[in-house]
């Protein structure tokens, strides 16, 4: 292959520059498809980031595949994944198809936007899920943990088994509805909630619809489609009552403007500032994705990270001596200085997240002409960014396989080119990183500490293996653990 160059328009600037590489994507590497298919029929839709992930060990950091007559490249090394991301929005966006699917089910915000829209949206959201935000709404969250380790330890004193995934689950809605409506759902203590029928419904109808070849719900309306669209707007109906009656609370009480206690009183106040003309449509779509997209995550994180550690009683003894040393004689977080210091609690997470992450791949796709690691991609190229493709390379994590927390302690801050935390993208990277990090990552601290300094962790000898099963986000096929109080 010879050097090439053609001229390109950059994206934000309209002018041409002269794009130089040595290869096309036709060049790429990748599985053999199949005449008509391609190789969409080697992919299983509900695990596809594992095909992926294997095709990465095969053909290395750049290669292609293709769905029917279409090109699908990926990439997985990391500076170069870190390089599209913080090229979004202007050089790479979503892809319509999710986003499309999304707006169907009134799913309308941040995460969909782009361009003017999505930076209009993102100064929204951001000032309702920012560290003060956060921080106010943090005695809320000391309440759901206590609330869960009372379910647990009652359930385990009366000789009744536990349902962790299931109680993350519903702690994850109960933290994420409060933060971002102001209301307590509960879902812990009851099944029968309206509205948690409906997000549990809508999400699930969500992933079943990312994972469909054909949309058939266009043409065909099945009783689950109406049942979805049901859903759908019976939760813009409540969280339009909850704006409204955010807006009476704040109009009772000033000092909100100056303090808010969650993300919708902040967007509220943050929509009727002088100079901005935010909707309420914006507030409605942003409140509904911050729910949608920030159960599942936090809840399977966390879940994720308990079936490392059943599986590593080594790593367990260490993070439940953290936590002993950092809560003293509290049985739960109640100072929000404990959580800066729960270093080994952190690098667990990190370790967790690396093996496991619910966000795998970032689809993206090219506004533009470009070169990505000496490739030409035309207009519309499909990029499956792999977040975690450095996780399992041997030269950035020896011993890549196992759950090793200590990989991330240091005693002082590595380089760039030896720091773990800059080959990794759990949360995305560039202006596009996931606003309600700070939100999952305390809520992961104050959980994970109350379970290790109240329970032990044992493994379910009845339980299947567990899976991965790719929905919207990768989530495990369960949490066989059975909890026992500690002495």
């Amino acid at each position: 292959m010879s050097d090439t160059s053609t001229l390109a328009i950059t994206p934000g600037t309209e002018q041409p520059v002269q794009l130089k590489y040595s290869r096309t994507i036709a060049d790429l590497p990748g599985p053999k498809p199949s005449p008509f298919f391609g190789n969409l029929l080697q992919l299983d839709r509900k695990r596809i980031h594992v095909t992926v992930e294997n095709w990465i060990r095969q053909f290395g950091p750049i290669f292609r595949f293709k769905i029917l007559n279409h090109n699908v490249v990926v990439v997985s090394d990391y500076a170069v994944v870190s390089s599209l991301l913080r090229e979004r929005p202007a050089g790479f966006r979503r892809h319509q198809a999710g986003v499309t699917i999304m707006k169907e089910l009134k799913i309308d915000g941040v995460f969909g936007a782009e361009g003017e829209a999505w930076r209009r949206q993102r100064k929204l959201v951001m000032r309702g899920m920012n560290a003060e935000v956060v921080r106010n709404f943090f005695p809320t969250m000391v309440s759901m943990t206590e609330r869960l380790m009372l379910r647990w330890r009652t359930a385990l004193e009366a000789g009744k088994p536990v349902n962790v995934h299931r109680d993350l689950k519903a702690m994850s809605l109960d933290v994420i509805v409060a933060l971002a409506m102001g209301f307590d759902l509960n879902a812990m203590d009851s099944d029968g909630n309206q509205l948690q029928r409906d997000i549990d419904g809508l999400f699930m109808r969500l992933g079943q619809r990312m994972n469909a070849i054909f949309p058939h719900w266009r043409h065909v309306r099945l009783p689950r489609d109406r049942d979805a669209d049901a859903s759908a707007g019976r939760i813009e109906f409540a969280v339009t009552d909850f704006i409204q009656k955010t807006r009476e609370r704040i109009k009772n009480n000033p000092h909100l403007r100056q303090k808010p206690g969650n993300m919708l009183e902040a967007m509220i106040v943050a929509s009727e500032e002088d100079g901005n003309d935010f909707t309420d449509q914006e507030l409605i779509g942003n409140a509904i994705t911050a729910v949608l997209g920030g159960e599942d995550t936090t809840a399977n994180s966390i879940a994720w990270l308990i079936n490392n550690l059943v599986q590593n009683p080594a790593a367990a003894a260490k993070l439940a001596a953290e936590a002993d040393a950092v809560l003293g004689e509290n049985r739960f977080i109640q100072d929000w200085e404990m959580l800066s210091e729960l270093t080994y609690l952190d690098a667990s997470h990190n370790e967790s997240q690396r093996l496991k992450s619910v966000a795998p791949v970032f689809g993206l796709v090219s506004n533009e002409d470009c070169v990505v690691a000496d490739t030409f991609f035309p207009k519309n190229t499909v990029v499956f960014a792999s977040a975690v493709g450095a996780s399992f390379d041997e030269n950035h994590f020896p011993q890549s396989s196992q759950f090793l927390p200590e990989r991330w302690i240091f005693d002082e801050k590595p380089d760039e080119g030896n720091d773990p935390n800059r080959k990794l993208f759990p949360f995305g990277g560039g202006t596009r990183l996931c606003p309600g990090r700070f939100l999952a990552l305390t809520e992961i601290r104050m959980v994970i500490a109350m379970l290790m300094r109240n329970f032990e962790l044992e493994p379910d000898p009845k339980a299947l293996p567990v899976k991965e099963v790719m929905n919207f986000f990768m989530v495990p096929s369960g949490v066989p653990v059975r909890l026992k109080l500690r002495a």
